[in-house]
């Protein structure tokens, strides 16, 4: 039936009022709005030819009017009515405009919309490119510039050219906003709307909603949603074009399954030049070859497009890129932390959220249990691994106390980021957690194995106590023995690489612990973070039974590279002060981007630190702290027992010296090889200095033989006066003969002594074999090794009369002879030395010299 012109212009006034009353309902149903507006436009086309006057004229301009509601502001406005400072909608449109057709009045346009948020999808048919194009881009830009930054995401699937068709809109790649998928990657496209359609339905949805736009408009009606306003999903915009060979059977039939559920999770596809079959849910745009333009919505009105301005989009999309990281303020430090410290247990694990998720807006957990056990971290310099390795320590030191959790922390770069943690000048508070801290060991692997080593013996000694108790995993221990003291263990081990980059000794245990502790870590509650900027490079972590294998979860920092899967992509697009939290070994369908709080500033990770530090158990001792750039002190360490030299500190967890036994066995002397100086005089006087403070006044001689003349060596002989001991500089060994009390000889550059005198030499290598039965025994120093065994051989290459020597700046090849013919690791460098002592049994071992002649007066 043909209404008259004056029942159109009613009827149409009609829908205005009920389209705006239920705008101003909050639109209780999308899908009402919607046909609302598609039966005005019907009545109106129907009509519109057969009409004319003014009455027609106040028809479409209610038309007019009526599409101003359903796609208000910038939904709908023309681009020359845009502003330069873009602005938010008073409302949400359910109608964006694409193009436009002829008004009644000369020059007049009325918008020609079609939906798609929240409403469903669209397919574009048409050989010509450029006006496809300019329908995408006009959608696009108003759909980015009416929604809230962050809240919608697009991936494009552009095999014919590689997403230059959205070149304009590339700023949104920067924020992770825009994702483009390669040639062959369309399965992974499909893959992950399966799997985010399956988790929105599972975990959002939950049988409790149709669809997310049923869940936002109950949370915006609830009182807490009206103060946060958010959505509980971003919608999700995938543009796809088909390739020049179109679509197999299988991926169309695939993609129609995902669009079919895709619309309820805020998932809507706008398909290019695919062999789709028309559906309720899907709107068309028809473009001829002429450019004219007919869509589903319109019917036989001609529809011109109307591309947007490059430079406007190009502003849209830096607007929308600047404003995401703007509007959604990374998560504060203390928003993470628990309102009372310390009250969780660690029996079953333990976990603390590290930042928020940035689509869902709700805490983001790292979780150390059953599963996952173990975590890997990377992110090259400047990616924030530092502030997310404090966030995470942060977090769960404020769930867990001391006796649930204990952290072991070793840094391998040039640097001191855990040093925070312990006591300084300024700040004298603790991290109460922290039983080891370890910084500047870039140059010490040894310490880094020493640690493992500790975690090996504490993984054996918890497994012995829960076979005793007849249990096999460390929560039903704790259960059996609540009186034991079985913390959880994290050892986070930052440029953990450095460990294990070099073929020798070191590397070779270290993975071998690493390993073992990878695989039965679980079960006793010792957890490993390791953390690198690049991991490319260590061949053996990779391959075969890689040890990484056992780490399954990944925190991927922007740029990242090898800790997600290879077919994962995310750490490449995630935006700055973001991370990729993933818990299934980097698995491309277990990914979750949290954005990180700050934990580096004045009044975060401090003031949390001071707060526990002052909860702290009254008999809990400070963390044992090792840095590398410190030179130990002597007089610090304890006194030796009677007879007993120290010779330097080991690199080993408790820092306990080494140190010589001088008894009346063969052999027991003791030697320094190398040509740094002020090294070896230090480490010579530190095994005299101990020596004296271990005898009482009078009870020991010293001998101080000068093969050169040396200022040290008069300081040293006037401490050794002042402490009550006989001591005398001599360039003559003493008389050979039994002695009442010990007689320590201390030879310094002994080989300029001997290489001038051979009757010399042959009084010494008398004195170091007899000498300890005797009770005199010989420290000296050798500048070399040749030297050494030239003067004290008695075959060649085999010094049998010096039991422990300490080599300096000595290749690891000649020190081979001296070690019972096994072959040496050794790296020399400043302020380290190489120890042994053949009677213990231990092979060599790598010291620091404290520091005595070269900065006292002793």
């Amino acid at each position: 039936m043909t209404l008259k012109p004056g029942e159109l212009l009613a009827a149409v006034r009609q829908d205005v009022r009920q389209a705006r009353a239920t705008i101003r309902a909050r639109r209780s149903d999308l899908d009402e709005t919607v046909a609302v507006a598609e039966a005005a436009m019907d009545r109106a086309r129907a009509q519109a030819a057969a009409t004319s006057g003014p009455e027609a004229d106040a028809a479409l301009e209610a038309l007019d009017d009526l599409a101003g509601a359903a796609a208000p502001g910038l939904a709908s406005a023309a681009w020359d009515q845009w502003r330069a400072e873009l602005e938010e909608s008073d409302g949400e449109p359910s109608l964006y405009r694409i193009g436009s057709m002829p008004g009644r009045l000369p020059d007049s346009r009325i918008p020609a919309l079609v939906p798609l948020l929240d409403a469903g999808h669209l397919r574009i048919l048409g050989d010509d490119l450029a006006t496809a194009d300019a329908v995408v881009d006009a959608l696009l830009v108003r759909i980015v510039a009416t929604t809230r930054a962050g809240l919608v995401r697009i991936s494009l699937y552009d095999p014919r050219r590689l997403g230059a068709g959205l070149g304009g809109f590339h700023a949104l790649s920067r924020p992770g906003l825009l994702t483009v998928y390669g040639v062959d990657e369309f399965k992974d496209l499909l893959g992950s709307l399966d799997r985010d359609i399956r988790r929105i339905q599972r975990d959002v949805l939950g049988g409790g909603h149709s669809s997310l736009a049923a869940l936002a408009k109950d949370a915006e009606e609830a009182e807490e949603e009206k103060r946060t306003n958010r959505r509980p999903e971003p919608w999700r915009v995938v543009i796809v074009q088909a390739p020049v060979r179109g679509f197999r059977d299988d991926e169309i039939a695939h993609l129609e399954s995902v669009m079919h559920a895709g619309a309820a999770c805020g998932i809507h596809v706008i398909c290019r030049d695919a062999r789709l079959e028309a559906g309720p849910d899907i709107e068309t745009v028809e473009v001829g070859p002429d450019g004219a333009i007919r869509t589903s919505m319109t019917g036989d009105l001609e529809v011109t497009a109307e591309p947007p301005p490059p430079e406007l989009v190009r502003a849209v999309c830096e607007h929308a890129a600047r404003w995401v990281g703007i509007e959604r303020d990374p998560p504060r430090f203390a928003q993470l932390l628990p309102p009372v410290f310390w009250t969780e247990s660690s029996a079953p694990g333990v976990r603390g959220p590290i930042g928020e998720d940035v689509d869902r807006y709700e805490p983001v957990e790292a979780l150390l249990g059953d599963d996952p056990v173990h975590a890997l971290v990377g992110g090259p310099p400047g990616s924030g691994k530092t502030n997310f390795l404090y966030t995470l320590i942060g977090s769960l030191a404020a769930r867990y106390s001391p006796k649930e959790l204990e952290f072991y922390l070793l840094d391998f770069k040039e640097g001191v980021s855990f040093a925070r943690l312990a006591s300084g000048r300024n700040n004298k508070t603790w991290l109460p957690h922290a039983r080891l801290i370890g910084v500047n060991i870039n140059n010490d692997r040894e310490f880094g194995l020493a640690l493992l080593r500790f975690l090996g013996g504490e993984l054996e000694r918890r497994g012995a106590a829960a076979r005793d108790q007849e249990v096999t995993k460390i929560e039903e221990l704790r259960a059996v023995d609540p009186e034991g003291h079985w913390p959880r263990i994290v050892a986070v081990i930052d440029e953990f690489q450095v460990l294990i980059q070099q073929q020798d000794k070191i590397t070779e245990e270290s993975l071998y612990l690493l390993n073992d502790l990878a695989r039965r870590g679980r079960s006793q509650g010792i957890h490993l973070v390791l953390a690198s900027q690049n991991i490319g490079g260590v061949q053996a972590l990779w391959g075969r039974n890689a040890i990484l294998d056992q780490f399954t979860l990944r925190i991927a920092l922007p740029k990242a590279r090898r800790i997600l899967a290879d077919d994962n992509p995310a750490a490449r697009q995630v935006a700055r002060f973001c991370a990729v939290v993933n818990s299934e070994s980097g698995a491309r369908h277990a990914n979750r981007v949290a954005r990180l709080p700050d934990a580096g500033t004045p009044g975060t990770f401090d003031a949390l630190q001071s707060e526990l530090w002052k909860r702290r158990p009254e008999h809990l001792e400070p963390p044992r702290i090792f840095d590398g750039a410190y030179v130990p002190e002597l007089m610090n360490a304890p006194a030796p027992p009677e007879g007993e030299g120290v010779v330097g500190q080991r690199i080993d967890l408790a820092g306990s010296a080494a140190t010589v036994r001088f008894d009346r066995n063969p052999g027991r002397n003791f030697a320094v090889i190398g040509t740094r100086a002020d090294e070896a005089h230090d480490i010579l006087a530190s095994a005299v200095i101990s020596l004296a403070r271990g005898h009482a006044p009078g009870a020991a001689e010293f001998v101080l033989f000068e093969g050169e003349s040396s200022p040290r060596v008069t300081r040293l002989a006037r401490w050794l006066t002042d402490e009550g001991h006989r001591a005398t500089v001599t360039t003559e060994l003493p008389a050979p003969g039994d002695r009442l009390i010990p007689v320590y000889v201390v030879m310094f550059a002994v080989d300029a002594a001997t290489a001038r005198s051979a009757p010399l030499r042959t009084a010494l290598r008398k004195l170091v074999e007899q000498g300890p039965d005797d009770r005199v025994h010989v420290l000296g120093w050798w500048r070399t090794a040749d030297r050494f065994r030239a003067d004290l051989a008695d075959r060649p290459g085999a010094v049998r009369t010096v039991d422990a020597w300490v080599a300096l700046d000595v290749r690891d090849s000649e020190l081979t002879p001296l070690a019972g013919a096994q072959r040496q690791t050794w790296t020399p460098r400043r302020r380290r030395a190489l120890f042994h002592d053949q009677r213990t049994g231990d092979t060599p071992q790598p010291i620091i010299p404290f520091t005595i002649l070269t900065s006292s007066p002793a």
